[in-house]
């Protein structure tokens, strides 16, 4: 499992631009932090790296989703998931599931663990702050879960959005 111990923004802009390397196209990314932890200085290094315009990466919290397009590539799209409610009926009019199954690679702050449901598997990168302020950052491929099937309680009252969802 690969890890940094950042000190600086040139430590953290570093150890991004080292993930951006160690990530697929099409992975999906739990970026697991706590607020003010760094998590979308390291999204602006990863997509920088991978070829989007630095300038135009920010935190999606009120937006929820950003889309950075890469020239010649699929998009980096950033997801927000900290002001999503618990309801699956809101996502899936935001469409989340449809973005975390298309071609790209998708950046999710905040992640929901329902999300899960979507997802082959996914990358976890966790930055936590030590208490000089530096942090350490580690990088997790997390194995493919079970998935729900769709289709089996579809027009029965349940199904991905259940019985009042």
């Amino acid at each position: 499992m690969p890890g940094w111990v950042c000190s600086t923004e040139e430590e953290t802009e570093a150890a991004g631009r080292a993930i951006a390397h160690l990530l697929p196209d099409d992975a999906v990314v739990h970026l697991i932090g706590d607020l003010g932890s760094g998590k979308t200085f390291l999204v602006r290094a990863i997509a920088s790296e991978l070829g989007a315009d630095p300038l135009e990466v920010s935190s999606p919290s009120f937006a929820i989703v950003h889309e950075y397009p890469r020239p010649g590539r699929t998009p980096i799209i950033h997801i927000d998931g900290y002001r999503l409610s618990d309801r699956p009926r809101e996502w899936m009019e935001i469409g989340i599931p449809e973005m975390l199954t298309a071609p790209g690679l998708k950046l999710i702050e905040w992640p929901k663990r329902e999300f899960e449901q979507f997802e082959d598997s996914h990358i976890e990168i966790a930055i936590r702050v030590l208490g000089d302020g530096s942090r350490e950052v580690t990088f997790r491929p997390q194995a493919p879960g079970p998935r729900p099937q769709e289709n089996e309680n579809r027009g029965q009252g349940g199904g991905l959005l259940g019985p009042g969802a």
